[in-house]
C-alpha cells in the first residue's frame, strides 16, 4: 500500500524537528529526576566562659539553633543522636573546640554537606555570638554573626534569620558541582589507571523495598571497568577485592519529593586478607519516588567513597 507523499513528507519533517526536542526534555526531566539534599549539620559552639557549665552553653546554643532552623522547611538537619553518636566515636569533646579538618570529617561522616559552628563571648557589657557556614566538600566558609545586652538565647532568633539568608542565598557557594559518574572518572583517571588489574567486587544493598540491581554495586563496576579494571566474577581470580554494603531509609518528604538516606561502608582489600583502605559514608537525595531516592543516593555515596578510596590504586 503506498503512503500519500505529501503527508509522509509532512510526518518526516515533524519527527525531525520533534525527536531532538522530545529527547531535549527527556534528559531535562532525567538531570532534574533526583536532587541532592542540602543537610546540615549544627556542631557545639565554643563558650569561652570562664565557668564550668562553658560546655553545656555550647552545646545548648547548638540545640537551640538547630531547632529554630527545623521551622524552615527548606533544610534538613542531621538529628543530634547521630551527631553525638559520630562525636563519641572519633573521642571529640562537646565543646566546639573541634579543628576544620575534623569538621570536614564529621561532615562526610553523617552526610552533611553543610556544618554550622562557631563560638559565644562576652566583651563589656554585649553577649556575641558568631557563627561559621562551612562546606563540607567544598571547605568554603561564610559567617555571620550578632550581638546585644541580652543572654545568648535571645540572641538565637536573630542569627537564625541570618544563617537562613546565607544558606537560602549562598548555597552554591558553599556546595561544589554535583558528583556524577564523568567527574569522578575524570578525577581518578588523573591518577589511577587499572591496567587490566582484576578486582573483585560485592556490595550488599537493602532499601527496605524489593529492588533490583545493587546501585552501589553497579556504580562502582562501571566506573573500574572505565578505568581499565578487569572485574572478576570470583574473589579467587581477584588481586583487588572492593566489599561493602549499602542500605538506605526513607527521610521523608523534601519539597514536594521523597528523600532518602543511604549509607555504604567499602573496605578495600590486597589479596586474601590485607587491608588497603577503609571508608564511608552518607548521601541524602530527593527524587520522584522512594526507590529513585534510594538507588540514587546508594549510587552517589558509592561514586564519592570511590573518589576517596580509589587513589591508592594508582
Amino acid at each position: 500500500m503506498l503512503l500519500n507523499k505529501p503527508k509522509t513528507m509532512l510526518f518526516a519533517l515533524l519527527m525531525g524537528v520533534l525527536l531532538p526536542q522530545l529527547k531535549a526534555v527527556d534528559e531535562s526531566v532525567a538531570a532534574t529526576a533526583t536532587q541532592p539534599i542540602p543537610t546540615i549539620a549544627v556542631l557545639p559552639f565554643d563558650s569561652r566562659s570562664r565557668n564550668s557549665d562553658a560546655e553545656q552553653l555550647g552545646r545548648s546554643i547548638a540545640e537551640l539553633l538547630s531547632v529554630a532552623l527545623m521551622e524552615e522547611s527548606e533544610f534538613e538537619l542531621v538529628e543530634r543522636a547521630e551527631l553525638e553518636k559520630i562525636l563519641n566515636e572519633l573521642q571529640l569533646s562537646d565543646s566546639g573546640l573541634i579543628d576544620q579538618q575534623t569538621q570536614l570529617q564529621i561532615g562526610h561522616l553523617v552526610g552533611a554537606r553543610i556544618l554550622i559552628t562557631g563560638s559565644c563571648f562576652k566583651s563589656g557589657e554585649k553577649t556575641f555570638l558568631v557563627a561559621k557556614v562551612i562546606g563540607t566538600e567544598s571547605g568554603r566558609v561564610l559567617g555571620a554573626s550578632v550581638n546585644g545586652r541580652v543572654d545568648v538565647v535571645e540572641l538565637i532568633p536573630e542569627l537564625r534569620k541570618k544563617l537562613t539568608d546565607i544558606l537560602c542565598r549562598s548555597s552554591a557557594k558553599l556546595l561544589p558541582p554535583a558528583v556524577t559518574e564523568q567527574s569522578v572518572l575524570a578525577q581518578l583517571s588523573a591518577v589511577v589507571a587499572g591496567q587490566s588489574r582484576k578486582v573483585y567486587i560485592q556490595v550488599s544493598e537493602s532499601i527496605n523495598v524489593p529492588a533490583v540491581d545493587p546501585a552501589a554495586e553497579v556504580e562502582l563496576k562501571k566506573l573500574l571497568l572505565d578505568l581499565g579494571f578487569q572485574i572478576v566474577e570470583t574473589p579467587v581470580e581477584a588481586e583487588y577485592r572492593l566489599i561493602g554494603e549499602g542500605v538506605a531509609t526513607s527521610s521523608g518528604v523534601y519539597q514536594n519529593f521523597q528523600s532518602a538516606t543511604a549509607r555504604v561502608e567499602l573496605t578495600l582489600y590486597r589479596g586474601k586478607e590485607e587491608v588497603v583502605k577503609v571508608d564511608r559514608g552518607v548521601e541524602t537525595v530527593a527524587g520522584g519516588s522512594y526507590v529513585i531516592a534510594a538507588k540514587t543516593a546508594l549510587a552517589q555515596c558509592a561514586l564519592k567513597l570511590a573518589g576517596r578510596i580509589l587513589p591508592v590504586l594508582q
